[in-house]
C-alpha cells in the first residue's frame, strides 16, 4: 500500500505505519526539509518504528552511514558488488577511471545532485568492443 508523508500529518502518518509489518521508504534527501518538515523528527520516528518491530528500509541510519551517492561505491569489493563502481570527485581521477571503466562495460554516469532521474546517462562505445576483465 503506498502512504505519502506529509509533515503536517507526522502523528497520523506514523500510526498508520505501526499497522504495517515493514515499510519501504521513498523519500530523497532533502525532501521533507525543503517541504518544511523536519528530517530529524522522521528519523526518529522511524527509529521508534524498528524499535516496534517493524523493518524499515533503508533505515535511516543505513542511509546517513552509506550516502546516497556513494552507497555503491562502498560495496563495490564485496560479493554483491561491482569492482568497477567508482565516485569521482577530481577531473584527473575522471579521467584516468573512466576511460579504464568505459573500456570495460557500458557507464552509468550520474551527478552529485539529487534523486529525481535528472543528470544520469548511459554510456556505450559505439564500436562495442569492450575487454573481457577490468583493467585489461
Amino acid at each position: 500500500q503506498l502512504i505519502q508523508y506529509v509533515h503536517d500529518e507526522h502523528a497520523t502518518f506514523f500510526e498508520v505505519c505501526k499497522s504495517f509489518d515493514a515499510l519501504i521508504v521513498r523519500c530523497n534527501p532533502g525532501q521533507i526539509k525543503a517541504d518544511g518538515g523536519d528530517q530529524g523528527k522522521f528519523d526518529d520516528s522511524m527509529r521508534g518504528l524498528r524499535k516496534l518491530g517493524i523493518q524499515v528500509w533503508p533505515s535511516p541510519d543505513v542511509m546517513e552511514f552509506m550516502g546516497a551517492k556513494d552507497a555503491l561505491c562502498k560495496i563495490a569489493d564485496m560479493n554483491i558488488g561491482l569492482e568497477d563502481t567508482l565516485a569521482y570527485y577530481d577531473p584527473a581521477l575522471f579521467t584516468a577511471g573512466f576511460k579504464k571503466t568505459m573500456a570495460f562495460q557500458p557507464r552509468v554516469i550520474k551527478q552529485n545532485r539529487g534523486s529525481s532521474g535528472e543528470g544520469i546517462w548511459i554510456i556505450k562505445l559505439k564500436s562495442g568492443n569492450y575487454c573481457k576483465t577490468y583493467g585489461e
